[in-house]
């Protein structure tokens, strides 16, 4: 009796077109051309010796014989679907591994990262930050995220964005301080600062600046903004690390101005062996993109070195 089957390809067209009424909608579903869906299904026709649908200008309806066809075609290709992902689990997905800092993937990638999975949802992302990615084998991280000035030894690297800092401050801390007309108002305040930042506040103040009544030193920026948040303290951070804590209140700007950094973001690769794989093209034009779409806080003015 198998001698007798029509093609897998034929019977997906004529389900798919039935279902959706349309050709056209056929093809898209299936990723082929209409002329494609037209030629298959002309082929079952031809193969069964009847026609299945009646051709109208602008849709499709089954004939009689049609109809009665279609339940059990269905039912076969179900069925061979829910087999073959029993047995074989579902189609494969790509993973894409992306290496950053702690900060850079919890402050600018975690409020955007549902955006990346909705629209590649073919794309399991996979970010590693801190120690553990010093775990990964060379080569493991598709794409590597740094901050910093480089050159890195053995690496090539592309600028990825450019950095600005910005002066932030805990809910209350106007009240309990007092109003900040300049940088140079913050210079007594307890102070958070965040390693690898420290030349911001050497830059902003001038040297005879009073030392801040306290101090405490971090290592990350996401630390940093938590205790400004529950200690009313100031710190220099980066801009772009700022804006969802700040949208959200959970600190302020301590001024409508920004100061410009000597560390940037780089995508760094071994020399010559830029990777560039779909999925990989993909999270960068991301990244681009989400660039224009999440501006920087409102009103930043920067100030010059």
């Amino acid at each position: 009796m198998r001698e007798f089957l029509p093609p897998l390809a034929c019977l997906q067209a004529f389900e798919a077109a039935a279902r959706l009424e349309s050709f056209a909608a056929a093809a898209g579903e299936l990723h082929l051309a209409p002329a494609t869906i037209s030629h298959r299904i002309r082929a079952l026709e031809t193969r069964l010796g009847v026609p299945l649908f009646e051709r109208m200008a602008r849709t499709v309806r089954l004939t009689d014989l049609g109809r009665a066809y279609l339940p059990s075609v269905r039912d076969s290709l179900d069925d061979l679907s829910v087999a073959t992902v029993g047995l074989f689990g579902p189609a494969r997905r790509e993973q894409l591994t992306v290496r950053t800092q702690v900060s850079y993937a919890t402050t600018w990638l975690a409020p955007h990262v549902h955006e990346f999975q909705d629209a590649h949802p073919d794309i399991d992302l996979r970010i590693v930050c801190a120690v553990w990615s010093e775990a990964l084998k060379p080569g493991e991280a598709d794409i590597d995220i740094h901050q910093g000035r480089g050159p890195w030894a053995g690496y090539g690297s592309r600028l990825l964005h450019e950095d600005l800092a910005v002066a932030v401050i805990g809910p209350g801390h106007l009240d309990r301080y007092g109003p900040v007309g300049s940088v140079e108002d913050l210079a007594g305040r307890p102070r958070v600062r965040v390693l690898g930042f420290d030349d911001v506040w050497e830059r902003s103040l001038p040297a005879s600046a009073p030392a801040p009544s306290r101090e405490i030193t971090v290592d990350t920026t996401v630390a940093a903004l938590e205790m400004v948040a529950v200690d009313d303290a100031c710190a220099m951070i980066p801009e772009r690390f700022a804006r969802t804590a700040v949208r959200s209140g959970r600190v302020r700007l301590a001024m409508t101005q920004c100061w410009p950094m000597e560390q940037a973001h780089y995508v760094l690769s071994p020399p010559g062996s830029f990777r560039t794989s779909p999925q990989t093209r993909a999270f960068l034009r991301w990244l681009a993109a989400l660039e224009l779409a999440d501006p920087p806080l409102v009103g930043t003015e920067q100030v010059e070195k």
